[in-house]
């Protein structure tokens, strides 16, 4: 037999299962190029028509295959004695027949390959969604954390804002008239009842008719603007006092 040193495929079998009285063998391949491996099992029958199919098309020798057994074929010590047989039979052949020029050889130790590599990519993908939906979910929080500072932002300046044009126009609208019910002061009184004896008539000995003029419209713009100037201060410092609460309520 020629042999090759440098074999593309490794096998081994790993383990074998009994299932309804039927063994299967658990085999694993290495591809040594790539070194990825994968597995697959098989029944003693399909491997045996493997070699009869190989013998049929290399049309040389090959190694000797173990043989068959009608009876005790689950004896757990004759299954022992066939997976050693079987695994001699693999390595002797993979040293003597490239598979790379054997297809039907090739699609026995490549059953598996296919599903092993679909499996990779498809596994790396599902581990990259992952990340990116924890790296979403992050992304997500941060916007609506942010949206919602903006949005208390933009209620604390509305807020402000109505609170400013109500006062502007409490300011603008409304006067104290508190200063109009103070007692005037004692020296004006005074003054004016001295005034009011000297005019005073005998109403039983005299008859008179005494014209009191109307206020002029000019009088009375006069006198509003007066009353405004002198209640102004007030109505401002309590209108500044009120906004200064509101404001350490709302925390503006």
């Amino acid at each position: 037999m020629q042999q090759q040193q440098n074999s593309t495929y490794q096998l081994k079998i790993v383990n074998t299962e009994t299932r309804s009285d039927i063994v299967y063998y658990q085999i694993q391949v290495l591809n040594t190029q790539t070194k990825i491996s994968w597995s697959f099992e098989e029944r003693y029958k399909n491997i045996n028509n493997l070699h009869t199919q190989l013998a049929s098309e290399l049309k040389q020798q090959l190694p000797q295959f173990p043989a068959k057994k009608f009876f005790g074929n689950t004896d757990p010590e004759f299954i022992s004695t066939r997976k050693a047989g079987l695994q001699n039979y693999f390595k002797t052949l993979l040293q003597i027949v490239d598979a790379e020029q054997c297809p039907t050889l090739k699609k026995f130790l490549t059953k598996g390959e296919q599903k092993q590599i679909k499996d990779q990519p498809q596994s790396f993908k599902e581990d990259q969604v992952k990340q990116n939906d924890i790296q979403g979910n992050a992304s997500s929080k941060e916007k609506i954390q942010q949206q919602k500072q903006i949005e208390n932002e933009r209620i604390k300046k509305e807020l402000k804002d109505k609170l400013g044009a109500a006062t502007q126009q409490i300011k603008s609208k409304f006067v104290d008239l508190g200063n109009l019910v103070n007692p005037p002061d004692e020296h004006d009184i005074k003054k004016k009842r001295a005034h009011y004896d000297q005019i005073r008539l005998d109403l039983k000995n005299f008859q008179t008719n005494i014209d009191i003029p109307k206020p002029s419209a000019q009088s009375k713009m006069m006198i509003a603007q007066s009353t405004i100037e002198q209640t102004q201060p007030k109505l401002i410092q309590l209108i500044s006092q009120l906004q200064a609460g509101v404001e350490s309520i709302i925390s503006i």
